[in-house]
């Protein structure tokens, strides 16, 4: 029969030779065991005899399992599960299960699921763009050429013409083709911009921001405070498309007087903002839709966060937080 001694040598071998980390501590909240993958996940310093019985809580440093751990030991214990938890430069799965004089934590690394899920989104957001990008070539170099072979040839008929009515209706013809070549550069525009390509977002959302307010209808303040080439190109693009995307819902949907729009590098992180005056959205709404599905999708993508606040009267605030990737850095 094994000595609790030697019971202990045998738990202490078998997870130090599992892939999670493991921690356990007891009611006071002293740590009774740990292994070095929970060190190593934890950016904990040092070797597992350094750890056991310290208190748990000085040793954890990511807050929404710290709060967890703090309400085991000072309400009730209960079992908890945190997915995708972002903890320095990984990923991780942090499950708490009840014992009977404490709690075990598990860690599970999983960044390199996540970072494959997201590489896949932006292969998948990188195959989009290059077909936009297509079809804007396509707009810009054959069909609006077209469009003015088509208003010389109207003209053409026109200067041989007697008929006063006949040149009057097709006067009308060729009013009825300008307008549809401005919503055919509109749309080339739309689907890829110049300015995107030439210079970079800042660039680009300027002058995306004056078009709307140029139009009378809603003013869009505008501000940033990094320049264009600062960020890589995957990600001028994708926050771009997140922008575009938050300002057309604003635009449909909100009845809204001002839109601000704000880029901006704060503490290494990027902050945009997009916020409208108008109607506001019920709560229930203000993550559906297809459009936020693809905001949300390139969100994830990117490692950020999104957060919209909004409610019926009061406009809608989107908030969306990336790790800084630049060409500095």
């Amino acid at each position: 029969m094994k000595t609790n001694t030697e019971a202990i040598h045998f738990l202490h071998a078998l997870v130090s030779n599992v892939d999670s980390g493991i921690v356990s501590f007891n009611i006071e909240g002293y740590i009774t065991l740990i292994n070095k993958k929970a060190l190593e996940y934890l950016n904990i310093y040092g070797d597992v005899g350094d750890v056991i019985d310290k208190a748990v809580l000085d040793i954890i440093n990511i807050e929404e399992l710290h709060k967890l751990i703090y309400n085991c030991l000072t309400k009730s214990r209960k079992n908890f599960h945190l997915s995708n938890v972002l903890h320095d430069d990984r990923y991780l799965i942090l499950d708490g299960k009840k014992l009977l004089d404490g709690m075990l934590l598990s860690i599970t690394d999983i960044t390199a699921d996540v970072l494959a899920k997201d590489r896949a989104t932006q292969s998948l957001l990188l195959g989009q763009e290059t077909e936009r990008k297509r079809l804007a070539k396509e707009i810009h170099d054959g069909v609006g050429p077209n469009m003015s072979t088509l208003k010389l040839q109207i003209d053409s008929i026109k200067r041989k013409l007697n008929d006063n009515d006949a040149i009057s209706a097709l006067d009308k013809v060729n009013e009825a083709i300008s307008e549809i070549a401005t919503d055919i550069r509109q749309i080339s525009h739309d689907l890829m911009p110049s300015s995107l390509i030439d210079f970079g977002v800042v660039t680009a959302l300027s002058n995306f921001s004056n078009r709307i307010t140029e139009t009378g209808e809603v003013q869009v303040v505008y501000n940033s405070n990094i320049e264009d080439g600062y960020l890589t190109k995957e990600h001028e693009l994708n926050i771009f498309r997140i922008v575009q995307e938050l300002v057309n819902n604003a635009l449909k949907y909100s009845k809204c007087g001002t839109i601000e729009i704000s880029l901006q590098e704060v503490e290494n992180k990027l902050i945009i903002a997009v916020i409208d005056d108008g109607d506001g959205m019920e709560a229930d709404t203000s993550k559906s839709g297809i459009g936020l599905h693809n905001i949300n999708s390139r969100v994830d993508s990117l490692q950020g966060t999104i957060s919209i606040d909004s409610e019926k009267g009061n406009g809608v605030s989107a908030i969306i937080e990336l790790p800084i990737k630049s060409n500095e850095k």
